[in-house]
């Protein structure tokens, strides 16, 4: 049976494409769907001078050809290179297959080796099926539309068409939208969603870690805030000591509804029980994913992706588990690829489809950007023992309780909660940050 198996990378990125076309032994086959950036360019050029046959296809177009980069030397040294000629479909994404069994996509061309916040990542698949789709994609690609091949040692041409590499085309450049890239899309959307999907769960985790630990702390501190700038406004009648007391009202009253309004925490995991709640989520969102249904079922699809999405990242196993009955019993018909489609007919088209797969990566690079400037992943990339930054947070909430105490003239501090001491509390159980 063939190993199937993916994994989204963002920092590593670097370090895991050069370590798959370092371990090349065969062959690797390579299509860019943008300028191609040094870091790329030198990976291929130690798979070529390792003896590995490598195959290249680019753009032909003038804005691809990026900089510094020299293809006649990939060429000396054995490399098949194809530019595709003016007006050729361009790739809804990069990809490169290594040995026929490992496929790469996503930001391949844009590989960086130090992180970029606004990169998707790049995709890493073990799936010799879909090597083989990308690689008969790739060779069909070549033949139909590249020029003549460029600085090819002498003797070495391009593959001639075949039945086997005859794949369906498309007239229209706009409309080229053949399923091996429908299918990387798709893949990558899926882990790019799963990833936010555990940032989220982290987040969760450190909150309900949090609140454990300082919660009550933290709403004496905000109380004791709107009681002295309440005292404040009696003593000085100020418009501006008006709004500071409103907004210290304000925010004290939402801190409290919030904090009602959460639900329970769920059980805590052990590492066995998350890894199945991860492989159960990626099952369950394969199949529930609203892009992956047509127009009829789209909103039972969206209801339950959003029960889905909401048990994973609150680590709730049961609520997935209830969701998997439930989706057993829902007939093979309903939900799949193309239901509804003879009913509506509003079945999209190809080109559609990777559109729309477009879009939704496109907002989940925007949602993971978003993530990663929030003050909460800021600290979460920063503070790696949770146990001691809240220790560090509590001594400076009996602080500030102190202060406003002396502010108001009391005679002693309002009564507060114990801060949790370092050496006793227990460190919760999280996702390790990205």
């Amino acid at each position: 049976m063939t190993d199937v198996s993916d994994s989204l990378h963002f920092a590593d990125a670097h370090t895991v494409v050069a370590q798959q076309l370092g371990s090349a032994r065969q062959q690797v086959l390579c299509a860019l769907a943008g300028p191609c950036g040094r870091p790329l360019f030198e990976l291929l050029l130690g798979c070529c001078r390792k003896g590995v046959a490598l195959t290249l296809v680019v753009s032909g177009e003038a804005q691809d050809q990026a900089p510094g980069i020299a293809w006649e030397r990939l060429g000396a040294l054995g490399a098949r290179l194809h530019r595709l000629r003016a007006g050729a479909p361009r790739l809804h994404t990069s990809v490169c297959v290594v040995d026929g069994s490992v496929v790469l996509s996503g930001d391949l061309a844009r590989l960086q080796v130090l992180p970029d916040a606004q990169s998707a990542g790049v995709l890493l698949q073990t799936n010799s099926a879909l090597a083989d789709d990308c690689a008969l994609g790739l060779s069909q690609l070549a033949v139909q539309h590249a020029e003549a091949q460029v600085a090819a040692p002498e003797g070495l041409s391009a593959a001639p068409a075949t039945a086997a590499t005859a794949l369906t085309t498309f007239d229209d450049p706009q409309q080229w939208a053949p399923p091996w890239q429908t299918a990387l899309l798709q893949a990558h959307a899926l882990a790019l969603q799963a990833d936010l999907a555990d940032m989220h769960r982290t987040i969760n985790a450190f909150d309900q870690a949090q609140d454990a630990a300082i919660g009550p702390l933290l709403r004496d501190c905000l109380d004791a805030k709107r009681q002295h700038l309440q005292a404040l406004h009696a003593q000085s009648g100020s418009d501006e000591t008006r709004t500071q007391a409103d907004d210290a009202q304000a925010q004290f009253e939402r801190y409290t509804q919030d904090q009602n309004a959460k639900p329970a925490a769920a059980p805590a995991l052990d590492a066995a029980a998350q890894a199945q709640m991860k492989q159960l989520y990626r099952k369950l969102a394969m199949r529930l994913h609203p892009d992956r249904v047509e127009e009829d079922d789209k909103a039972e699809a969206q209801a339950l992706f959003q029960r889905l999405q909401a048990g994973y990242e609150n680590n709730d196993f049961a609520a997935l588990l209830a969701l998997e009955q439930q989706v057993l019993l829902t007939p093979q018909a309903s939900l799949a690829p193309g239901a509804g489609a003879s009913n509506s007919g509003a079945k999209r088209s190809p080109a559609q489809q990777v559109a729309a797969l477009k879009e939704r990566l496109a907002q989940h690079q925007r949602d993971r950007a978003g993530i990663l400037r929030s003050a909460t992943w800021q600290t979460l990339s920063t503070q790696s023992n949770w146990t001691l930054w809240f220790s560090q947070q509590a001594r400076y909430l009996q602080a500030e309780l102190q202060r406003y105490a002396q502010a108001l003239g009391a005679s002693s501090a309002p009564q507060a909660h114990q801060a949790p001491d370092a050496a006793s509390a227990t460190a919760p159980t999280a996702a390790p940050a990205p």
